[in-house]
């Protein structure tokens, strides 16, 4: 009996077995189509059916042969070049298997479709990581999820199952590198999994009883440079081609969500794990922001790391954190720089003042110039420290000029009325104007300059915005316009003293103390 004969009596007793059973390669990328495989034998590949243009896809790309009774597809390469089945590569002439759900890029790392059996089998045999998901009663469908009016994107594999341990991973420079060399990806597509042992740990993870989570930053979605809907399915290529089930979590934007701030981790906590509580001793966290330092020379240098984001991340939320060279390849510890600026350290019982001689009279009139970097503490430490003191407060942000806050301060002294003007007045200029009216009126006029690092002031400002929505943002172009600007205040200006001023917090709640206490800042 020839080949043709026989395939053709298998496709007329299978059909009479499975009634109504459909076939197809569903597109996971926009461009293609819906590729229907009859039951039997198929050849596919570069076509006006499928829509593939690619000269690097052959006529007769793919050998297909569909059972739909048993919901299995025998693949075998006819092409020259390579195919791939879950990320793996299949070269010409090899054959392999394929089953509903499997991930098939006709040629690799290009036109990516998902075999789908309609109805879907219902008795899969599960081995290797499968049949540890069944062991964990974990789900057997995918499914995308958003929190806080779409600020965070969850996306969670079929086989994902709750734990009390958590394998975290950041995901770009940890998980996958670019497949360009780019510091950057060109495009959704370019990528590639950073080290060859990263399937393999990951799958050994998670059959001990992990749960395998990707925490990543995506500001490029809120700024529109990335479409949301590419980056799904690249999630989605990525989770195939590791083999594992994980469950991954999509900063979108700058607030809480986004690392170091913990508020992806916190969702998990409560909202994504079952209601399992997660033991922090036995999780941990990997990611390649991590402070080093640039290293070595010529072909062995080593940039430096863009942020300390993820190792804070860990530190936020009390685990233990690796490198991905670290974790995955078991090199030695690195070196790397610790923030400027600790949060923690910071209490209430510093003095006041610096000196802490500092009188108030109520007898005669004055003015108060306040010098500090936007977040430094000027207008917390006017509204709780002077204004009680009868002092009143002249504020360009408030009254909308310079000139207009000139005019409050010289209404108030001539009313006998003491004033401050809480502008940032980082140098000598600014200054001067409302020294001269000091002057021209005869007052003395005080200086006090907020005594704090620009790393707590730009934690401040980070702190500010998260806890309190009325402040109004201020970006890192201005902060650094107003850094540069920054000359210390001296005697020789006019001041007939100069006092620091050290910021002690206040908090107004609890739950604000540990927001101020964790590392808010990326670098």
């Amino acid at each position: 009996m020839s080949l043709v004969k026989y395939l053709n009596r298998s496709v007329g007793e299978t059909s009479k077995k499975v009634v109504g059973r459909v076939c197809t390669l569903k597109p996971i990328e926009a461009e293609h189509c819906t590729i229907r495989l009859n039951d039997g034998l198929n050849v596919i590949g570069r076509s006006k059916d499928t829509g593939i243009r690619d000269a690097r896809c052959s006529k007769q790309q793919l050998q297909l042969k569909v059972d739909f009774a048993s919901s299995t597809i025998s693949m075998k390469v006819l092409g020259l070049n390579p195919s791939s089945v879950n990320g793996l590569m299949v070269m010409q002439h090899t054959e392999c298997e394929l089953q509903h759900g499997d991930i098939l890029e006709i040629v690799y790392n290009r036109h990516p479709y998902e075999v789908v059996f309609n109805p879907p089998p219902v008795n899969i045999e599960a081995t290797g990581v499968d049949q540890a998901a069944n062991v964990r009663g974990c789900s057997d469908v995918e499914k995308w999820d958003s929190a806080a009016s779409g600020k965070l994107v969850i996306y969670t594999s079929a086989g994902v199952a709750p734990s009390d341990k958590i394998a975290g991973y950041d995901m770009d420079g940890t998980i996958i590198k670019t497949l360009s060399g780019n510091v950057f990806p060109k495009n959704t597509d370019d990528w590639q999994i950073i080290f060859p042992e990263v399937p393999q740990k990951l799958q050994r993870l998670y059959r001990d009883g992990f749960k395998i989570c990707f925490f990543t930053n995506q500001g490029g979605i809120a700024r529109g440079k990335i479409k949301l809907d590419d980056f799904k399915v690249k999630i989605k290529l990525i989770a195939k081609k590791l083999g594992v089930p994980v469950q991954v979590f999509i900063a979108v934007g700058d607030g809480y969500y986004r690392k170091p701030l913990p508020g992806m981790w916190e969702h998990l906590v409560e909202e994504m794990n079952d209601g399992v509580p997660i033991k922090l001793e036995r999780s941990f966290f990997v990611g390649d922001a991590a402070g080093r330092p640039e290293t070595g020379k010529g072909a062995t240098k080593q940039r430096k790391d863009h942020s300390l984001a993820d190792r804070l991340f860990a530190h936020n939320i009390g685990i233990t954190f690796y490198t991905p060279e670290v974790h995955f390849l078991g090199k030695r510890i690195e070196q790397w720089d610790k923030p400027d600026f600790d949060p923690s350290s910071v209490h209430d019982q510093v003095p006041q003042f610096e000196p802490d001689d500092v009188e108030f009279t109520t007898d005669k009139c004055e003015m108060i110039i306040m010098v500090g970097l936007p977040g430094s503490g000027k207008s917390h430490f006017c509204e709780t420290f002077l204004v009680s003191r009868g002092y009143k407060i002249a504020n360009a942000d408030t009254l909308g000029s310079t000139q207009a806050c000139l005019k409050a301060c010289r209404r108030f002294l001539e009313a006998g009325q003491s004033c401050v003007v809480d502008n940032t007045n980082v140098d000598a200029a600014s200054r001067q104007k409302f020294l001269q009216l000091a002057a021209e009126m005869k007052i003395e006029c005080r200086c006090f300059v907020m005594n704090l690092t620009v790393s707590q002031a730009k934690h401040n400002i980070v702190f500010r915005e998260l806890s309190d929505t009325s402040h109004s943002k201020i970006n890192d172009m201005v902060f650094n316009m107003m850094k540069k600007k920054y000359k210390t205040p001296t005697l020789e200006e006019g001041f007939s003293k100069i006092y620091k001023i050290n910021f002690v917090p206040k908090f107004a709640s609890d739950k604000d103390m540990r927001l101020y206490k964790m590392y808010l800042l990326e670098k």
